[in-house]
This record gives C-alpha cells, structure tokens and sequence, in this order.
C-alpha cells in the first residue's frame, strides 16, 4: 500500500488528485463521508475525474458527462464504457493508504 494524503486534504463531496510523477495519478473521492480510490483519468478520454461532479455514489466526466460507479468502477452512462480502475483504500489514522499498481 501507498501512503496517497491525509483524510484532511479531501474535501467534503469532493476530491483530491495525487499526482504520482511518471506513474498515473490516483483520486481519492470523498462520497457522504466514504473515502474511495480510483484513477484520475476518465477510460473515454483524458479528462481529469477529480475535476467532476460526485453524485449518488457515481463520479461524472466533466467532459462527456459519463460516469463511473466509485465502489466497482462500472461505467454507469455513456459515452464511458471501458471500467475505471478503482483500488482498495484504508485509512490509518489520519493518513490514507491505497494498493495501487506500479
């Protein structure tokens, strides 16, 4: 597991991009005070999804308006159809962790 940021440092409904240098960045998404992992880059295109809207537990595109479910990764509306990669989070304290892949 890496350590990803502090639960402080995502906001509330909203999320926090981890850039992580060459490697892809990870978003930690703050859905009703649940903290999720996922990847930053919608499957569709190259839109950032930290930069979208969470709403009923689903992520939504803020270029194409497609979804993804943030629990499964489940492309939800199209034009996303390909899954998003979600990784298992864990919250030590105020530090949060997640296994994502090199």
């Amino acid at each position: 597991m890496i350590f990803l940021c502090k639960v402080t440092d995502v906001p509330a409904g909203r999320a926090k991009r981890i850039a992580r240098g060459r490697k892809p960045a990870v978003a930690v998404f703050d859905v009703d005070g649940v903290l999720h992992a996922a990847a930053d880059q919608c499957t569709h295109g190259t839109a950032l999804l930290s930069r979208g809207k969470i709403i009923d537990g689903k992520v939504v595109c803020p270029l194409h308006s497609g979804s993804f479910n943030l629990l499964s990764g489940a492309a939800v509306d199209l034009p996303c159809e390909e899954p998003l990669a979600v990784y298992r989070l864990e919250v030590r304290g105020e530090d949060i962790y997640a296994e994502v892949p090199d």
